[in-house]
């Protein structure tokens, strides 16, 4: 296997690759079928981590690989002694840095099986709509960005639709997520692509907010010391969800800018 990055269309020939091995393997060697989802999990939680994806498939084709070969020494000559057959720890290191990022969010309980930074993100979400958002509301009234203007109609809706209970206390962006984790057999593609769209729509909210206060901050400078300690406090705890999951390059691209 090449040490080199791989190209999107290798990538895929190898996660193929990867998926037919743990088929032989399970159905060869009378392995439970949940090795394989297991692989599909790490490699949706290595994507959305946005990892080297070349190093962690290589180190995942590596294992796989190297747990087919000791059936087989094992069928063959009998018994050996191994320290047990271990997941590739390449991807976890990392991943569990992440992990520690977002773990002071709350892990709000949508699906048990959702991604934990789908969960965390919309705790995060949840946290800012209950604790801030009121405050939020009073500190901007005497501003072009009171609660009534379309730069906050239009965030408050955004908010709500990330994050409040709406049918079976799922939020309303999140319906399709659950519904495809509800399905049997799962599709590992479509549950993938959902929870990207969750986290890319809180990315543009964030960001968009962060720069609504920071332009407030900017521009009006006669507020209360009250109103001030407020956007402040609100400010620093977005910019704590922007940087901890990592979403400070995502954006919303507009065709004009708002003039002051």
């Amino acid at each position: 296997m090449p040490s080199r990055k791989l190209t999107p269309g290798e990538i895929t020939n190898v996660v193929e690759k990867i998926r037919r091995k743990y088929d032989e393997y399970v159905s060869k060697f009378f392995r439970p079928r949940s090795l394989r989802a297991a692989f599909e999990g790490r490699y949706i939680r290595a994507l959305r981590a946005k990892l080297d994806i070349s190093s962690f498939l290589i180190a995942e084709i590596s294992a796989i690989e190297e747990l087919i070969k000791r059936e087989e020494e094992r069928i063959t000559l009998g018994p050996v002694k191994s320290e047990g057959e271990k997941a590739p720890d390449i991807a976890d290191k990392i991943l569990e840095e992440n992990r520690k990022r977002i773990e002071k969010y709350p892990d709000t309980p949508v699906h048990k099986d959702a991604g934990e930074e789908v969960r965390r993100l919309l705790g995060a979400l949840d946290t800012l709509a209950q604790e801030s958002w009121p405050e939020l509301a009073g500190a901007l009234r005497n501003t072009g960005y009171s609660m009534s203007s379309l730069d906050m109609l239009n965030l408050d809706s955004q908010l709500r639709y990330l994050s409040s209970p709406a049918r079976d206390e799922v939020p309303q962006f999140l319906i399709r997520l659950v519904a495809q984790l509800r399905k049997f057999p799962r599709n590992y593609s479509a549950i993938e692509r959902e929870e990207k769209e969750y986290i890319l729509e809180a990315a543009f909210f964030l960001n968009e907010l962060f720069s609504i206060i920071e332009r407030v901050k900017r521009v009006y400078t006669d507020l209360s010391d009250e109103e001030k300690r407020t956007l402040d406090s609100v400010l620093l705890y977005v910019w704590g969800v922007i940087s901890d999951f990592r979403l400070k390059d995502f954006k919303r691209k507009k065709k004009w800018q708002r003039e002051e």
